[in-house]
């Protein structure tokens, strides 16, 4: 770097600085007379620079360097419309053309594609790329490499000139490229661009399939495909519906848009997909991202549930829905749908006693955005594994509920206590997965349960490494895991005797502890065991990797012999699961199992009929707290929720904290109410079904699609003057709200974001003109934007480098000229110069207080005398710094009458000043009787002075005196 100027944030200081500079030098001849000369102008040169730098601190000043070199990115398009040969030749021109660069000078490489990475961070040379950044070939987000870029520039002290070598076609699916071109160009940045140039002109595609979002049983409906080919082709078609060829078709094609129709017909209710597939003839196709065309329709039917659970232990619940006909699926947890259009089939959705682990965290967030987005109903009912006791605290389902699992309403709140013991296993990262479950344990208790964590480790012997104490503070106690580092145990004793004397004090209705090892500690004695059986406190055991036979043995002995549970457990990815079901039991107590006949809390809808009969007793319950807006239906005993409902998002929600099986609703099942109980329930949690009213169609132009709704009531008359809104999800799950605004008799139109492919589901609310209700349609992006650039987009690289006033290069072109600006950058540096000026005020201080002899110090220093005296003739000695005339001057008249007084009261000693017995100097004690020896011989030379003075001077009025005259 070549330094440049210093820079003022505030330049008004420099007014400040001449005016400081003026006062200084008139104020100084005065404070300074009483200085000699020489003295004089150090002090005031010193004044000056200390003012000065005082003033430049508060000007915030900062030293500006001027960068050398240049450092190059080189942003490789690896977006799927691009050609892969074609980008790869470019950047490999690039790489080749580098012979050699100048001092300074650094090349990068950053790919990108709907993402972006850096591939090569800036260096001397332009390496072969090793492909470590996966990109995402279904997009491009040529906005999102330039920002990438910039953070490069940063991170990488790009400290002369930047410049960006953008190889790309221009085309992008997302971001605002332009934007951010002109905030690299603030920053002193040039993009030149590389043009990856293309056309397809042998190209077809399908461009569209429609097909009609809802129609009824029996009802004929067309399904219509637009294919667009630039030239004549015979191609041929595949349609699929539920992925089941029902159509095979050739089609001649004509140059442009070509529209071909299928008819079918649904006899059952049901959600049927469909799939397009295009096969155009030998070699008239380039891209085959874009063959694909998808939609789906729902035929309307009766209610249909989706049943989550155990339908052998729900039987009986299963066998009411079949009375009432109604339609259901049964699935297990691993089989939720994955795809969030599927839901759609079903009006409301069941969890019966279903573990939260289970289910999973990305079925839960599917759930809960089909309830809150789309109004799909959900109903969840009890039992030992649900609500808090089945860990769905803090999870998307219970912000869906209309109860949350923490207890709030009563008076002793029932809590648990958790004692975990780490035990080193050896195993590749043994240690730390197990903090990793530690940490997921912690997770699933509440504020109110109690955690502790006992292992052997650096901080002494064996015992609680996080003590027992609330898992209130959740982010001190995984701190403390963290730092955790379980050693090798040769027993189990001592620290499951610490584990029970600590579980003992705890005041808890639940106790439990959890156990990790290998199992080659050796085993507890039976005193202990009996100890844990006796304080109610159950263990559950976990052996992982077992050195032998044995090893296992033990552990599962615990277990066995305190009522709690054995998992031999060989992955260890499978660990998080099995800790979060043992984390969960000490919730158990928010299970409540004891007769009570349940009371009505509130008139709603599933209860109708059965105000005046009542309900049969119920012989347990998980407990709940009701939220504030929830209708609570029913209640136990004890005033805890038994059902509450309420509206959330688009859907209703219930919740029946009691089960349906004969556990607990033993006298139910046989109760002649039961069947039209759950009917009813089922019927007020489910979506309306839709009234018809509307048809979508829908157009993608870039990132945006454009939705047409055409409204025509059962008489053929359009339907005007509504108030329209849509909650659209799209295939990641992404919320987005729409007003349709009326652009025609009955038709409405609204625009939203159609960058992801796959399918885009809006729940519609309208009202106005006598009309009120709500519907549920779709449609299906079929594929990325990506594949629809059939052409380079030239004059988009041209303004981004028009934007940033750089250029349109080829291979050849130097990347390192310095023909673009130069980076300055900026150091503030007033702390140093508040440093700076603390220094000059104290030698200021010094030099105006302090007198030195820089003489003699000079000659002491060579001569390396110890002190700053010298011996006269005959022995006597002198002090070798006597008083200046300034000295004399500006003593004060008590100091001289002193030294007066002391020359007659006293006679002359021999010497005034000796040598200390420790050869650093004249003792001390000396030091006065120097003092006035000198000011008596300057007071004397300067009378001899004073009195010549007078005489010689011609307007005196005494007589010259004869010099001769003794």
């Amino acid at each position: 770097m070549s330094w440049m100027p210093i820079s003022l944030e505030h330049p008004a200081a420099l007014l400040l600085l001449a005016a400081t500079i003026y006062w200084t030098v008139r104020v100084s001849r005065n404070s300074l007379a009483g200085q000699s000369p020489r003295l004089a102008r150090l002090v005031l040169g010193l004044r000056i620079g200390l003012l000065s730098l005082l003033i430049l601190a508060l000007g915030e000043a900062s030293i500006v360097y001027r960068g050398e070199g240049v450092t190059v990115l080189v942003l490789h398009d690896r977006s799927a419309s691009v050609p892969a040969s074609e980008s790869e030749r470019i950047v490999v021109e690039l790489r080749n053309g580098i012979d050699r660069v100048e001092s300074g000078d650094k090349i990068g490489l950053i790919v990108f594609g709907r993402n972006a990475g850096e591939e090569q961070p800036p260096s001397r040379q332009l390496a072969p790329a090793e492909g470590t950044i996966r990109i995402d070939r279904e997009g491009t987000n040529l906005a999102g490499a330039l920002r990438l870029a910039d953070s490069v520039f940063a991170q990488s002290d790009a400290t002369g000139g930047r410049r960006v070598v953008l190889v790309s076609d221009g085309n992008a699916t997302e971001g605002d490229e332009l934007l951010e071109a002109r905030n690299l160009a603030v920053g002193g940045t040039v993009i030149d661009t590389i043009p990856i140039e293309y056309f397809h002109d042998r190209e077809s595609l399908v461009e569209s399939l429609w097909v009609p979002p809802q129609v009824y049983p029996e009802e004929p409906y067309l399904i219509e495909a637009v294919i667009d080919t630039s030239l004549p082709d015979v191609a041929t078609v595949h349609l699929y519906e539920n992925d089941r060829l029902v159509e095979e078709r050739t089609v001649e094609l004509s140059a442009g848009k070509n529209r071909i129709e299928f008819s079918r017909l649904q006899e059952k209710s049901g959600r049927f997909d469909y799939r397009l597939q295009l096969y155009p003839g030998v070699d008239r196709d380039t891209l085959t991202g874009n063959n694909t065309g998808v939609g789906f329709t729902h035929v309307a039917g009766s209610l249909r549930v989706l049943f989550v659970g155990d339908p052998i232990a729900h039987r009986e619940f299963l066998q009411a829905l079949n009375s009432a006909r109604m339609e259901y699926d049964v699935r297990i947890p691993a089989e939720v749908p994955q795809r969030i259009q599927d839901f759609l089939a079903y009006s409301v959705i069941v969890l019966a006693d279903v573990p939260a682990f289970d289910l999973g965290p990305d079925a839960m967030e599917r759930i809960h955005g089909v309830v809150k987005n789309l109004g799909i109903g959900l109903l969840m009912i009890g039992g030992p594994d649900s609500f808090g006791a089945g860990g769905y605290r803090g999870t998307p389902i219970e912000r869906a509920l209309p109860v949350e699992m923490d207890i709030k309403q009563r008076k002793v709140i029932p809590n648990g206590a958790l004692g975990i013991i780490l035990h080193t296993c050896e195993f590749p990262a043994g240690n730390m997965w197990a903090k990793q479950i530690t940490l997921s344990a912690v997770e699933a208790l509440s504020p109110r349960d109690y955690i502790g964590v006992l292992a052997m480790g650096s901080f002494g012997g064996e015992g609680w490494a996080v003590p027992m104490q609330l898992a209130d503070d959740r982010v001190k106690i995984q701190r403390e895991v963290r730092l955790l580092q379980p050693g090798d145990m040769q027993s189990f004793s001592p620290t499951m005797s610490v584990g029970l004397t600590g579980l003992k004090k705890v005041s808890a209705v639940s106790k439990h502890l959890l156990i990790i090892s290998d199992g080659d500690p050796a085993a507890p004695s039976r005193t202990l065991l009996d100890g844990y059986v006796k304080a109610g406190i159950s263990i559950s055991t976990i052996c992982i990797q077992p050195h032998q036979p044995r090893d296992s043995a033990i552990l599962k002995k615990l277990a066995q012999d305190t009522g709690g549970r054995y998992y031999r457990v060989d992955d260890p990815r499978k660990l998080p699961q099995v800790f979060f079901r043992e984390a969960i039991a000490i919730r158990r107590n928010l299970i409540l199992e004891e007769s009570f006949t349940p009371r009505i809390g509130a008139i709603t809808e599933p209860i109708l009929g059965f105000e005046e009969s009542g309900f049969p007793p119920l012989h347990g319950h998980v407990l709940t707290t009701s939220k504030p807006l929830a209708d609570v239906s029913l209640v136990s005993h004890q005033d805890d929720p038994i059902l509450a409902q309420w509206r959330y998002g688009l859907g209703r929600t219930a919740a029946f904290t009691s089960d349906s099986t004969s556990r607990w609703s033993s006298d139910w099942v046989s109760w002649v109410g039961y069947e039209k109980f759950w009917t009813q329930l089922l019927r007020s949690t489910s979506r309306s079904s839709g009234d018809g009213l509307f048809e979508l169609t829908h157009r993608i132009d870039g990132d945006r699609g454009t939705l047409i709704l055409d409204g025509i009531d059962g008489e053929g008359r359009f339907i005007d003057g509504l108030e329209i809104k849509a909650q659209v999800l799209d295939p990641q799950l992404g919320e987005e709200q729409v007003t349709f605004q009326q652009v025609g008799p009955g038709r409405y139109q609204a625009s939203i974001d159609t960058r992801h492919a796959g399918s885009y589901l809006l729940a519609l609310d309208y009202e106005g003109g006598g009309l009120t209700g709500s519907s549920i349609t779709g449609f299906d992006v079929s594929y990325p934007r990506e594949y629809r650039f059939l052409r380079s987009h030239l004059p988009r690289l041209k303004q981004l480098s028009e934007a940033t006033g750089g250029r349109v290069i080829t291979t050849e072109t130097d990347l390192f000229n310095r023909d673009l600006p130069i980076k300055r950058e900026s150091h503030p540096i007033w702390q140093q110069l508040l440093q700076f000026a603390l220094v000059f005020f104290f030698i200021d201080i010094f030099l105006r207080r302090v007198a030195i002899d820089w003489s003699a110090l000079f000659h002491r220093l060579l001569r390396r005398e110890p002190n700053l005296v010298s011996a006269g003739a005959g022995g006597d000695t002198w002090t070798a710094d006597p008083m200046s005339q300034r000295q004399l001057e500006t003593a004060s008249v008590g100091e001289l009458e002193l030294a007066e007084g002391e020359e007659l009261d006293s006679h002359p000693p021999k010497s005034v000043a000796t040598t200390s017995t420790d050869g650093k100097g004249a003792n001390r004690e000396e030091e006065p009787t120097q003092h006035t020896s000198a000011l008596l011989r300057a007071k004397r030379e300067v009378r001899k002075r004073t009195e010549q003075n007078r005489l010689h001077r011609p307007d005196s009025d005494s007589p010259p005196r004869d010099e001769r005259t003794p």
